[in-house]
Formats: C-alpha cells, sequence, structure tokens
C-alpha cells in the first residue's frame, strides 16, 4: 500500500495574484491603523462605505461583498495576520497551479460569495451578523479548494504538527460550528466560513460545477462528432465520379463525369 506523501511547509514562493491581494490587504489595514490611533482621523466613517452591511447590499449596493474583504478591524492585529497565513501557505500552491489571473478571480469570487451568503442568513436571521469584514471566508474558501487538489499528501501545519487535507478541513469545519454554537462572531460574521468552505467546494478542482461544465463540453464536441460523421455518410451516399479517358470529340456533358 502506497505511504501518503509527506510534504514539509518550508517557505513557499507566492505569485503575482498572491503577493497583490496580500499587499493590498495589509496595506488598508496600516493606513486605517495609523489614521485611526495616531491621526485621529474618522476611521469608521472611511471605511463605512466598504465593509459589509446586509440592510445596504440588499438596498442595491452590492459593491459591498466584494470590498469587505479588503477590510480588517485595525483594533485586532490578529484578524490581519490569520488572513496572510492562510493566503500565504495554501494560497500560493494553488496559483502555482491555477496562474495568477484564475487565482485572482477565485479568492474575490469566493469572498463575495462567502459574504453572500452571510448577507442572506442575516436578513432572516439578524443575530447572525448583519455587518461584516474580513477575509476568513476567502482564507477558508483557499484552504478547501486546496484541500480537494492535494489529496493524499500530509503537510505540517505551523512547521511541526503533521495533518491530511482532509483532516485540516475538518479542524475549520468543527471550528466554525463551534464558533456557531457558542456565537462566538468573528468580524466576518457567523455564517461567512461556512459560505467560504462551500466557494472552495464549488469552484476548486474536482468541484460538481467543473464537472457539470467539462460534461457539457464533451456533449458538445460529442455532437460535434456525429455531426460531422453523418456528413461525410452522405457524401459516401452521393452519386460517384466517374472517369472519361481522352480523345473523345463530345464527352457527354453530365456533371458526373471528370474531363
Amino acid at each position: 500500500m502506497r505511504q501518503p506523501e509527506t510534504v514539509s511547509f518550508s517557505f513557499p514562493k507566492p505569485g503575482k495574484a498572491l503577493i497583490g491581494m496580500m499587499v493590498v490587504i495589509a496595506c488598508i489595514l496600516v493606513m486605517l491603523a495609523v489614521g485611526g490611533n495616531w491621526a485621529d482621523a474618522n476611521v469608521s466613517g472611511i471605511a463605512s462605505p466598504f465593509v459589509g452591511d446586509t440592510d445596504k447590499v440588499f438596498g442595491g449596493q452590492i459593491w459591498r461583498l466584494f470590498t469587505a474583504a479588503f477590510i480588517h478591524d485595525p483594533t485586532r492585529p490578529g484578524h490581519l495576520v490569520t488572513t496572510l497565513l492562510g493566503l500565504y501557505f495554501l494560497g500560493t500552491p494553488l496559483e502555482d497551479r491555477w496562474g495568477a489571473k484564475k487565482t485572482l478571480l477565485f479568492l474575490i469570487g469566493s469572498a463575495a460569495f462567502a459574504f453572500a451568503l452571510q448577507a442572506i442568513v442575516g436578513a432572516i436571521i439578524p443575530s447572525m451578523g448583519t455587518q461584516w469584514l474580513g477575509g476568513l471566508g476567502m482564507v477558508e474558501a483557499v484552504a478547501v479548494a486546496w484541500a480537494l487538489q492535494a489529496r493524499g499528501q500530509t503537510v505540517r501545519l505551523f512547521f511541526v504538527l503533521p495533518v491530511t487535507p482532509m483532516m485540516l478541513v475538518g479542524f475549520i469545519f468543527i471550528m466554525s460550528v463551534l464558533s456557531l454554537l457558542a456565537r462566538s462572531a468573528t468580524p466576518e460574521g457567523l455564517i461567512t466560513p461556512f459560505g467560504g468552505m462551500l466557494a472552495g467546494y464549488l469552484f476548486g478542482d474536482g468541484s460538481p460545477l467543473r464537472r457539470f461544465f467539462l460534461q457539457m463540453k464533451l456533449r458538445k464536441l460529442q455532437a460535434q462528432t456525429t455531426g460531422l460523421r453523418s456528413s461525410a455518410r452522405s457524401r459516401v451516399g452521393a452519386p460517384p465520379l466517374r472517369i472519361i479517358h481522352g480523345g473523345q470529340k463530345d464527352p457527354p456533358k453530365d456533371k458526373r463525369y471528370l474531363n
């Protein structure tokens, strides 16, 4: 029986998409922290148009689903650090596999999907959180997507604890459930983590959406192949061409003959 491959968490080299995402997130938090703590700026007013708000999203401010992932709590450094570490360690293998463009679309799309689920549930059950911000949904989407394409490997979490990808997903899920039961919400809200995990499953490698897309593409190719074969058969059944040897003065005018 083949033994699981062991991969140590060395220091990966993120690509352009991850570097850009992490730099933007970090710079925004630094500006908010410096402005609020040292320049007496109205941080809440500055960030207000960009943070998640369920009522305002349903009022038409859809951009908040995308911008809220870039805003982190300037009074909680751990909020930023968790996002950056998750993107750095788990996002780098995905970018190596997908490329910068697909990775960037996945990060932004999964964050918006997770916040959309948070907004829907928050509109029905306000105690689940009606204001939200941060990158936890995006990070959990990355964790699930990474786990789906890293099956059979063993990684060392925090450079020490050996875990399989599915163990990591199980740990994330259990912690999210415990937070929900205890109503110990992160700035992202109680539902966003589940939305992030679902996004990672739906949009990652081996997802049902990807399988559906590939099946539709296969059926289209099969239909085109069938059409070409039918066309070839119809040509085979057409009147055959005949060759007339040269030297005849008045060859037949029938177009079936070649002169």
